[in-house]
């Protein structure tokens, strides 16, 4: 009777703390929710998969299978460094910047060689642009028409349009942002750009002059007389 009354009871008891336990549970849930909702929105999906290709340049270069671009690389761990920092910050105080207008000021500080290749390999013409970037970015207008005036006044001066002209990076990476690169025939003509750190004489650009032909030599002449 005893042992019937005790499972009597403990049956109850089961029966009371189910729905009590049911009821703690759901705030558990809730912020478990949350925190995994905040952890998908601390990246967009463009974002992760710059991650990723970060990531996975680090991967190759740490495994020792073949050494990748040395840009690329040094993107790839810039953006991995960003990661680590981002996610600190977003963890212990309040910060509204997205990871991408938190990254690309770092990335514009750069010293890179190939641009193109980097923007290309990244697709980092798809993010957004900081404040200061925006700021950057309204100006390329008047710097497009600026380095248009350049190479139509130096044409005007020599008789034909430089062939290459060096580009300050920072600028560079301006246009790459703006989209100038897609046509580029269509603001500057046959003329190249290439980017450079640091441009001769501390201008933002400057044409490369062409070579001086040298004169051939005279050919020989037995007939002349010793």
């Amino acid at each position: 009777m005893a042992r019937i009354l005790g499972k009597i009871i403990g049956l109850i008891i089961n029966i009371v703390l189910i729905p009590v336990v049911l009821i703690l549970s759901i705030p558990v849930g809730i912020l478990k929710a949350r925190r995994n909702a905040k952890s998908r929105l601390l990246f967009t999906g463009t974002e992760q998969s710059l991650l990723a290709k970060a990531q996975r340049a680090i991967n190759i270069e740490n495994n020792g299978l073949f050494s990748p671009d040395e840009d690329l690389l040094e993107v790839a761990r810039c953006i991995e460094q960003a990661r680590c920092e981002y996610q600190e910050i977003k963890g212990r105080d309040r910060f509204d910047s997205s990871f991408s207008e938190f990254l690309m000021p770092r990335i514009n500080q750069l010293h890179v060689g190939d641009w193109d290749n980097v923007i290309s390999f990244f697709d980092l013409s798809k993010f957004n642009l900081s404040e200061q970037d925006e700021l950057h970015h309204e100006s390329v207008g008047d710097l497009v028409k600026a380095l248009q005036n350049y190479i139509v006044t130096y044409k005007r001066e020599n008789g034909i349009s430089p062939e290459t002209v060096m580009l300050d990076h920072n600028i560079h990476m301006m246009f790459a942002h703006a989209g100038i690169y897609k046509n580029s025939k269509g603001y500057f003509g046959d003329t190249a750009i290439i980017p450079v750190g640091n441009v001769e004489g501390g201008v933002t650009w400057k044409a490369i002059e062409p070579a001086a032909k040298t004169k051939p030599c005279d050919e020989f002449d037995d007939d002349i007389p010793f």
